[in-house]
């Protein structure tokens, strides 16, 4: 039988809590499409040059224009096109992408 003691409990927190960082950082992480539910809800587009500005007039104008998920500041980078956004839980968007939620 294997006990559970103090060492084993602490290994095992610590490679299960690196694996948890690696997976939150990781490149692995799934891109939202266009179609996911909250994308839908929230207007997303990989291309902000592609967003509806009749039905998201937040986008519309020569403000909405400088809008963009790298403008954001809820965007955080992960490489030259994605970053992760918390209105995406653990799913990574496009750069040059655009959401309802975006805030300058």
């Amino acid at each position: 039988m294997n006990k559970l003691n103090r060492r084993n409990f602490l290994k095992t927190s610590v490679a299960a809590g690196s694996g948890l960082l690696i997976a939150r950082f990781s490149h692995a992480q799934e891109i939202i499409t266009e179609d996911d539910g909250i994308a839908v809800a929230m207007g997303y587009k990989a291309d902000h040059s592609t967003v509806d500005t009749a039905q998201w007039t937040k986008k519309a104008g020569p403000e909405g224009a400088k809008q963009q998920c790298t403008t954001c500041t809820l965007y955080q980078a992960v490489d030259d096109e994605y970053g992760m956004c918390p209105i995406f839980a653990g799913k990574r968007v496009h750069g040059a992408g655009w959401c309802n939620g975006w805030v300058g």
